[in-house]
């Protein structure tokens, strides 16, 4: 059978799956570099890096993949708002909105605090271009209550029909879209677009690209160890929720039409917790110099909240890495937001609560 370059790994493998919905947000398959002169200063065998940073010209990133799932369950739906959950400089909240925007949705979105850089900054110049609904919370401890108020402020309204979207896009139908990422992969490799890698490190934040990472890469029969870096609480990243995670993307595949999948185990998750540092949103020293590293070497830009860190792991198992393939699945967009942050009106477009965070020094 032909192959479409408009449709997805999974639809191509398994039709029945296109029950599952999908609307077209990204720019897929992103391409498969080697970077030969970065794993030589690190120390590893060979260094692939996956671009998800390319998903998508409005906003790149790991959270595109996931959203053209979600986003087409919420309009199937009849919704005509999203609704969905993160810190003030979350890239799931910003490609949430922008891309709710895109389609036609309200975004809603409930922020807890993080600690302030220009970065996040940044981000919410850009979501505020979006014109979202936002409520904060003093603190993340505060979250599940201000949670049930929404929830219950939303029932309470009756004029639109809310559309729930998790933190992180890690919803089953959100683990879907990385499902469809290791296909899409394994195709590359059968396709001799690039090696088999030996690892694929990734950041792990709620769980659900390393979920559907793991999930398609059984689906596939690639034998990669896929390695999480955790870049959160423990309490939303760990491997027993993970597993959990892939599990339900299992049971949706399997309901629409797809293979049955083995179940996925707590010991199936290998995920690393010693690069987390003081607190999510913390820099730490061995992600800034990493920065520095990468920066000096490729044109690839890290954050310290998710992709420093993350890459950080793999530099400091460099010495294991050796004699290996390794692949750095990266997830922060790329896209250039500077049009949005100039276009910004953050007097008219957020709640005045926020405006003290632009004027309040930042910490050196």
């Amino acid at each position: 059978m032909g192959r479409s370059m408009n449709d997805l790994e999974i639809f191509e493998r398994f039709p029945a799956t296109r029950a599952l919905g999908h609307v077209r947000l990204g720019q897929l398959p992103t391409p498969v570099e080697s970077y030969p002169t970065l794993a030589a200063e690190l120390g590893v065998g060979e260094l692939l890096i996956k671009r998800d940073d390319l998903t998508g010209s409005l906003y790149g990133g790991n959270k595109v993949r996931k959203l053209e799932f979600i986003l087409a369950d919420a309009l199937a739906g009849g919704h005509e708002r999203v609704w969905t959950v993160g810190a003030l400089g979350s890239h799931h909240v910003l490609a949430t909105a922008l891309y709710a925007r895109e389609v036609g949705l309200e975004p809603h979105a409930l922020h807890f605090p993080q600690p302030m850089t220009a970065h996040v900054l940044e981000v919410l110049r850009a979501l505020s271009t979006t014109q979202p609904v936002l409520t904060p919370v003093e603190s993340k401890n505060g979250l599940p209550f201000a949670m049930a108020k929404t929830h219950i402020r939303e029932w309470l309204s009756r004029d639109k029909n809310p559309y729930y979207i998790p933190g992180g896009g890690s919803s089953p139908l959100g683990v879907v879209g990385y499902v469809n990422a290791a296909l899409e992969l394994a195709r590359q490799i059968e396709d001799g677009e690039c090696p088999k890698p030996d690892e694929i490190y990734v950041a792990a934040g709620t769980c659900g690209t390393l979920a559907g990472l793991i999930l398609g890469a059984r689906l596939a029969g690639l034998r990669a160890t896929i390695v999480g870096v955790r870049v959160v609480d423990k309490v939303v990243c760990n491997a027993p929720l993970t597993a959990h995670m892939a599990n339900k993307a299992s049971q949706l595949i399997r309901e629409a039409g797809g293979p049955d999948i083995p179940k996925i185990c707590a010991g199936d998750v290998t995920l690393l917790d010693d690069f987390f540092g003081e607190g999510y949103g913390e820099e730490t020293p061995e992600g800034l110099r990493v920065i520095e590293t990468v920066a000096a070497h490729c044109d690839l830009e890290l954050e310290p909240t998710y992709t420093a860190k993350t890459f950080a792991a793999l530099a400091a198992r460099a010495q294991s890495l050796a004699d290996k393939r390794v692949l750095y699945w990266h997830t922060l967009s790329g896209a250039d937001l500077s049009p949005l942050i100039a276009s910004a009106n953050i007097d008219r477009d957020l709640p005045p609560s926020y405006r003290a965070l632009f004027d309040t020094p930042l910490p050196h």
